[in-house]
């Protein structure tokens, strides 16, 4: 039996080169601006506790237990979000509690709730804005110690 030679070679490579596109959109970015500052208003407290509560989508101030709303100044705060048009974004709130400091001594509140109107996830208008409202509900000791109270707490907003 004959062996018959077998040549090997290496076969011509075969190559493809496409070219490709790559892209990005830069979005103008989200403004966030308090517009009016959460207010629990003017209290007058009592020998027993009470609370304050802002109502999240109707903004109505309501007195319980042992405290007396004086006045009007009770109020959501107010916060204006701008950006680029029909953009979506989700608001996100700090968490409860926020303890609010009497300004000249130790004495302190507590809100216990920090709430937006409607859903956090909300979308600018055409003009590329919207504005959206923050409420909570603040725990008043009896016999509170008289004066200003005020503490801080964060909003942010996110593209989504």
């Amino acid at each position: 039996m004959a062996a018959l030679p077998v040549m090997l070679g290496a076969a011509p490579a075969l190559a493809a080169t496409q070219t490709s596109d790559a892209e990005v959109e830069i979005l103008e970015q989200l403004t966030l601006t308090q517009v009016t500052g959460l207010d629990f208003g003017t209290i007058i407290p009592s020998a027993t506790g009470g609370r304050i509560n802002i109502r999240r989508n109707s903004g109505v101030c309501v007195a319980q237990g042992g405290v007396t709303l004086v006045g009007s100044d009770c109020q959501r705060g107010e916060f204006l979000v701008t950006g680029p048009s029909r953009q979506r974004y989700r608001i996100t709130l700090a968490s409860a509690p926020i303890t609010l400091t009497h300004v000249s001594g130790p004495a302190t509140m507590v809100m216990d709730r920090v709430r937006i109107n409607g859903n956090r996830n909300k979308r600018l208008n055409a003009a590329g804005n919207h504005t959206f409202f923050v409420s909570g509900r603040l725990q008043v000791g009896a016999n509170q110690a008289p004066g200003v109270y005020d503490g801080t707490f964060d909003v942010t907003v996110d593209f989504r």
